[in-house]
């Protein structure tokens, strides 16, 4: 079983970096990072803030509620927004989202290509990346995924509005990344 989940992974992460170069040429699409990424449970999740003891109750308390109206899949699908570079504010943005901690697993697939004059970017946890298209970034939904791209020349300033959709289907998920997404995806934004 072990042998089978490693050759899926091979394949999927092939398929994913392939899709991404694509994009990247056709769009002019900067990508920061990808990965894959198995998340621990929401309630493990949940445990591993309170150990951290660097999350104030309220805002941990915010999160769950969250969750309960977002439903299963809420804290599979993410879509993160981070305005600058900032050590401990992408300490805080990784450990907040399960993207780091004792019981995250996560898989590079690329190194990291992004610098300070890329920002502002977008972590989406769950979705692949798959073209932008008329201010709308169109994306398919990969459970173990994480596609991290700059908004550098899409919407630098965050000042336009910016969709993001699911590819070939249309759903919106985010009308307008600088506010919110549906309740079933786990959106953030961080300004420093």
């Amino acid at each position: 079983m072990a042998i089978r989940r490693c050759v899926f992974l091979s394949i999927a992460a092939g398929c994913l970096l392939g899709s991404l170069s694509q994009l990247a040429a056709e769009e002019q699409l900067l990508i920061c990072h990808a990965g894959l990424i198995t998340v621990p449970s929401f309630a493990q999740h949940i445990a591993d803030l309170h150990a951290a003891k660097r999350f104030d109750e309220d805002r941990i308390e915010k999160l769950i509620a969250r969750q309960k109206k977002g439903g299963a899949d809420f804290f599979s699908s993410q879509v993160v927004i981070q305005e600058q570079i900032s050590a401990s504010g992408t300490y805080d943005l990784r450990l907040f989202h399960g993207l780091s901690g004792p019981h995250t697993k996560y898989r590079n697939l690329t190194g990291w290509a992004c610098d300070q004059e890329d920002y502002p970017i977008v972590y989406f946890v769950g979705f692949r990346v798959r073209e932008i298209r008329d201010g709308s970034i169109q994306v398919s939904r990969e459970k173990d995924v994480v596609n991290i791209i700059s908004l550098k020349r899409l919407n630098p300033r965050l000042d336009t509005r910016t969709t993001i959709e699911l590819f070939q289907d249309g759903r919106i998920l985010c009308s307008d990344i600088r506010t919110t997404c549906i309740d079933a995806v786990l959106y953030d934004r961080y300004e420093s």
